[in-house]
């Protein structure tokens, strides 16, 4: 049988596993505000057991691992659900911001002015004669040439500004790349897996991080280093000790905006623009690609059906001298495309630049009296054209929605009401599933952190526990000593 040096042993394992286990519930409780902490916990195991005179006795214990207590699957969902709730904040946050320009009410509103233009033909139809109702025609005229390419500024700012946006965020993307393969490398050389947790929870608060700035998906390989792929599978950010790294290249076919380039390897790049959908980046990508572009299109598309309806009957009619036919009454000239009328510009691109370059012709401002008011023969007080000019507020058919030459789309007020409705909706729409992805990360936050935050209660209670064990392994050692020195001062002489 073991004799008590034996017995010595088995209870200095128990004094050591304890006071281990006591260094971990310090460390927990020193943690305790640390943001991102993930509480540790003492793993003890049975020492492997010692064959005395045909007999195994036991051989104490011992603290054979540090694990924290996380839930990955948990960690997952946070993962993803922080990807899709910044991108849906940053497209919510930047729509809230356009929504007053193209709001339906008020003198200054784009129904306002363009119901206001074609109210001047109207007018000037009732006396066509009338150098100031020409006047005043023409200025509701550059009105509604003004509101339009104000908004159009507008959207063309603030997607010039997610573009820079994204030029930004894929600096901050790399950085967080680099310092996650970092960890990876220090997590990858732990003497026994799962002994470095502070590492993996400085990798867990970066990954949390980088899934802000991009939409991402992560899962930890058998050697414990992390593989982050882009959410939708498209290209790898890090696979264990290597992380590709993100640049720009800019696009001249798309305004010269930047496109994103993941690198491979060596020379070798893959364009993923299209391919990122969550975090920041793809908020600001759908911004200035999606979202943003699509109005501006439908402004364009607006514009060039008033110019070449408007510009259609213009010049079928006669000036006030009775002779000058054959002028446009809108000038610009990229997009004549529409009702009859050669298409200047390819589908593919919608009219895009319309709102741009569309002016009240220069001619009409320097000399009013050419408005052709008047039908061809009809005399300098005929009306007819002034009316059927006035008339195309309410024709259909006259904005082109596809690109191909020919309106499918009216009366305007019904293009403009789609417009802002959809501006209207996208933000409403918006603004509810912000609020909604906000409430589930909220809960997915609140139950990782039941899981894994640290309880001062429980602490407290663990503390106890593995004192009352230190004091129970020092008083057997303690009677260990008692017989050994009665056997040596007593047996012994």
């Amino acid at each position: 049988m073991p004799g008590l040096s034996y017995s010595l042993n088995v209870g200095l394992s128990g004094l050591q596993a304890a006071q281990s286990a006591l260094g971990v519930v310090g460390h927990n409780i020193a943690n305790v505000n640390t943001p991102g902490y993930t509480r540790q916990r003492a793993v003890f195991a049975a020492s492997p057991n010692q064959l005395f005179g045909g007999l195994y006795y036991g051989a104490g214990t011992g603290v054979v691992s540090v694990e924290s207590v996380r839930d990955k699957f948990l960690d997952l969902q946070i993962l993803q659900n922080t990807s899709v709730k910044s991108g849906l904040d940053v497209r919510y946050q930047n729509l809230e911001g356009i929504s007053p320009i193209f709001d339906p009410t008020g003198d200054a509103s784009l129904g306002t002015l363009v119901q206001k233009f074609f109210q001047g033909f109207q007018d000037l139809a009732a006396r066509p004669e009338d150098g100031g109702l020409r006047t005043t025609l023409l200025g509701q005229a550059q009105s509604m040439v003004t509101g339009l390419k104000e908004r159009y500024s507008t959207l063309t700012q603030q997607r010039n500004q997610s573009n820079e946006a994204v030029a930004t965020l894929v600096a901050e993307v790399n950085g967080l790349l680099g310092q996650i393969t970092d960890l990876n490398d220090r997590i990858a050389t732990e003497s026994a897996t799962g002994d470095n947790n502070d590492a993996r929870d400085q990798r867990k608060a970066l990954t949390d991080k980088l899934a802000g700035l991009i939409g991402i998906t992560a899962y930890e390989a058998s050697d414990g280093t992390y593989t982050i792929m882009l959410d939708s599978g498209g290209a790898p950010l890090v696979v264990g000790h290597n992380s590709y790294a993100l640049s720009t290249v800019t696009n001249p076919a798309n305004h010269n905006y930047h496109d994103v380039l993941v690198s491979l390897g060596g020379a070798a790049t893959l364009n993923v623009t299209g391919r990122i959908s969550g975090g920041a980046m793809g908020g600001h990508l759908d911004l200035r690609d999606g979202i943003l572009a699509g109005y501006a299109r439908q402004l364009d598309q607006i514009a060039a059906g008033i110019q070449a309806a408007v510009n259609l009957q213009h010049r079928a009619g006669v000036a006030l001298n009775g002779v000058t036919t054959g002028l446009d009454f809108f000038q610009g000239g990229v997009a004549n495309g529409v009702n009859g009328l050669p298409p200047a510009i390819t589908a593919a691109a919608f009219y895009e630049g319309m709102v741009s370059a569309l002016t009240v012709n220069a001619a009409l401002t320097a000399n009013p009296s050419l408005i052709a008011a008047s039908a061809a023969g009809g005399g300098p007080g005929d009306n007819t054209n002034a009316r059927a000019l006035g008339n195309l507020q309410s024709a259909l058919n006259t904005v082109d929605t596809d690109g191909d030459g020919v309106g499918d789309r009216g009366p305007f007020s019904t293009a403009l009401g789609a417009l802002v409705s959809s501006v209207g909706t996208q933000a409403s729409t918006l603004k509810s599933s912000t609020t909604t992805q906000e409430n589930l990360l909220a809960a997915l936050e609140t139950q990782r952190n039941r899981t894994s935050a640290v309880d001062l209660d429980e602490e407290a209670s663990q503390l106890i526990s593995y004192q009352r064990a230190y004091q129970a392994s020092a008083r057997f050692l303690s009677v260990i000593d008692q017989l050994t020195d009665q056997l040596v001062n007593q047996f012994g002489q």
